[in-house]
């Protein structure tokens, strides 16, 4: 009853398979509620701040960002509208990237900054920027900031990857565990990569 009417039969289906349909109603009743309890799960979801001075911690975007990439296990992709040389976030990525274990695939705009030398500076980084649509004229902007690290866990982010927002500017950012966020931002990129974005190397 709890599940919706039109997606009945397709849970009835997967019961069946896993061998938990009517034959073996207690185990399928502590299955149900085993995963009924893990969707209850609160996602935990943390403030990240930058501000100057000592107001909330001064560098904490920046600290935070690069202790979690530093200890990805399999992929980080970001994505940021400029990407200055002045950032913390090189060294951090470029760390990361030379792990054999770990992909790194780094989005930025065409404009702002280069993304010629961002591939340069991250050997073993896939970096994309934006492109021109048909019929635009120039490349679309690319504003969405965020970290994603290792399918799991999602900073949306207000800062750039600069000196300045990790260090002078008030910066806010939501730091989420939700393994679900994480892949559908990833899914959602790579379904519109092709046409939004273009590969770049280090001598484009």
């Amino acid at each position: 009853k709890e599940v919706n009417a039109e997606r009945r039969g397709a849970a009835r289906a997967l019961l069946a398979s896993a061998e938990l349909g009517q034959g073996n109603v207690a185990e399928a009743v502590k299955v149900l509620r085993s995963i009924a309890g893990a969707r209850s799960v609160r996602t935990v979801i943390d403030p990240v701040w930058t501000m100057p001075g000592n107001a909330g911690g001064n560098g904490r975007l920046t600290s935070e960002v690069q202790r979690l990439i530093r200890h990805a296990r399999s992929s980080v992709v970001c994505s940021t509208y400029n990407f200055q040389d002045t950032s913390y976030m090189w060294e951090a990525l470029r760390e990361v990237a030379q792990t054999p274990a770990v992909s790194v695939t780094v989005y930025v705009d065409a404009e702002a900054g280069s993304a010629v030398e961002v591939a340069a500076q991250l050997p073993g980084a896939a970096v994309f920027r934006t492109r021109s649509l048909p019929g635009y004229g120039k490349a679309v902007k690319n504003h969405a900031k965020y970290i994603v690290i290792d399918s799991r866990m999602v900073l949306l982010t207000s800062a750039n990857f600069s000196f300045s927002a990790e260090n002078l500017n008030i910066e806010l950012g939501l730091l989420v565990e939700d393994t679900a966020l994480a892949e559908s931002i990833e899914k959602q990129i790579l379904d519109c990569r092709e046409l939004l974005y273009e590969r770049v190397g280090a001598y484009n």
